[in-house]
């Protein structure tokens, strides 16, 4: 009988010695507590998750799985659709004890672990009038938002997450410390900065921040009858909106069971002057419901969490346009209309301002004129009987929208079986990032993104 790494839990004694962390093996009772990602699709088995609490321990860890020649995952918020974050058989660095946040208020920088989430940078940030560009999500990991680009509310005035990324510090493939940022390794720092997980290990980030507390933000809510109506006048609002305004969209189901349109708007200037630059926002129809208000950044990043539970199955496709033109209205109500379940929706995230003034080769993220990012999101409970009708419902959205839509797709929502995608999705900076890919992991250590494209 072959004995596994699995099995064989003295094979793991040279890897504990020098942990300051815990070592799980599948045969540990807390394995399994730890094991799942926030989608409870991916059932993924590493040999072992290591809980890192140090560097070192990244550090080792990473020499250890490397000299026994094993899969190696990197796992920080473990909000993940595709799975990327565990290795079946492999090592997997779990790095979400590491969430400490420390915050300059003078220089207006924070500086957060690589496990750190969202919430754990608003909450920090938020006690000197500070904030910086996240998600649209409490949960999600900063560290994986940032490699991947990082849509969210405040983009518009602030940018991508990644274009708030200041430095980083990254454990490399041969377990190395390096530091990236404008002085050191310029290189990677550009790679960094929406180029994927594929050149190490982040261990921590420091970002810009901005002087943020309040913002004027909340759902209108829209019955079908009225979405191509509403839209039409949508898509003429946004090509003129100012930096200062960022403006989610899409379809969701509400409690009751209604399919409605939302348009979920963030102003982040002066709210006076919101209340003005909204008016006319808020007569594009009859809302079944207004809930604009004056709210902390912090309130709103946590009312999107509903939406997004630990624990569900969840699938993504991805298409970015230029816009809610006729035909892409039509094929969303087509294609998504209804929702293959109540848990399902479609999310449009608003580039624009200051996303869109960075160049197109100042960053790794490629995709830098205006235009709708769409999260095309199917959503189950585990005990659903009918998983490729919920996987088919968000492929049929994105094949209805790719005549319409630019090349690639945003690469943290790409799923495994779309590699093809991902040489589009940076454009003109694939060759470069596969240059810097050679130079920091040429043995293919890190496949998050761009890893297995390596020649």
């Amino acid at each position: 009988m072959t004995t596994t790494f699995v099995d064989n839990r003295a094979y793991f004694n040279d890897l504990t010695a020098f942990l300051t962390g815990q070592l799980l093996l599948p045969d540990d009772a807390a394995y399994e507590q730890v094991r799942p990602l926030w989608n409870a699709k991916v059932k993924t088995q590493p040999a072992a998750i290591v809980r890192c609490l140090t560097v070192q321990d990244v550090i080792h860890t990473v020499r250890w799985t490397r000299a026994h020649g094993l899969p190696l995952s990197v796992r920080g918020g473990g909000h993940d659709f595709a799975g990327r974050a565990l290795s079946e058989n492999g090592v997997t660095i779990d790095l979400s004890q590491m969430r400490s946040v420390t915050i300059d208020p003078d220089a207006r920088t924070a500086h957060v672990q690589g496990g750190a989430m969202a919430s754990d940078l608003i909450e920090a940030a938020q006690k000197y009038g500070l904030a910086t560009a996240t998600g649209n999500c409490s949960t999600v990991g900063m560290a994986g938002l940032t490699l991947g680009g990082g849509y969210g509310p405040l983009i518009g005035a602030y940018g991508l997450a990644a274009d708030n990324l200041l430095s980083a510090q990254v454990v490399t493939a041969d377990g190395q410390l390096v530091t990236a940022n404008a002085e050191e390794h310029p290189d990677l720092l550009w790679g960094l900065r929406g180029g994927g997980g594929n050149f190490g290990i982040v261990v921590s980030l420091e970002y810009r921040l901005h002087p943020l507390t309040t913002v004027l933000s909340g759902m209108l809510l829209y019955p079908l009858d009225q979405a191509r109506a509403v839209l039409r006048r949508f898509n003429e609002f946004i090509a003129t909106a100012p930096d200062e305004l960022t403006i989610q969209s899409g379809f969701i189901q509400t409690p009751e069971g209604l399919t409605v349109l939302f348009l979920l708007p963030t102003y982040c200037g002066p709210l006076e002057a919101g209340e003005q630059v909204l008016a006319p926002l808020r007569t594009f129809g009859n809302p079944l419901a207004d809930q604009v208000q004056s709210v902390t950044y912090n309130d709103l990043i946590h009312q999107w969490d509903a939406n997004a539970p630990n624990g569900r199955h969840w699938y993504a496709q991805t298409q970015s346009l230029k816009g809610f033109q006729t035909e892409v209205i039509e094929a969303l109500i087509e294609q998504g209309l209804p929702f293959s379940s109540p848990f399902s929706f479609i999310a449009a995230h608003h580039f624009h301002g200051a996303a869109s003034h960075v160049g197109v080769s100042e960053t790794a993220f490629a995709l830098r004129q205006d235009h709708l990012m769409f999260e095309l999101i199917s959503a189950w409970e585990p005990q659903s009987l009918d998983e490729q009708q919920h996987i088919e419902w968000s492929q049929n959205i994105s094949q209805a929208l790719t005549p319409y839509a630019f090349k690639g797709g945003y690469v943290n929502l790409l799923d495994e079986q779309e590699q093809e995608r991902v040489p589009l999705a940076f454009g003109p900076n694939y060759g470069r990032l596969l240059d810097l890919k050679r130079t920091y992991d040429p043995d293919d250590v890190f496949s998050s993104t761009i890893g297995h494209l390596v020649p």
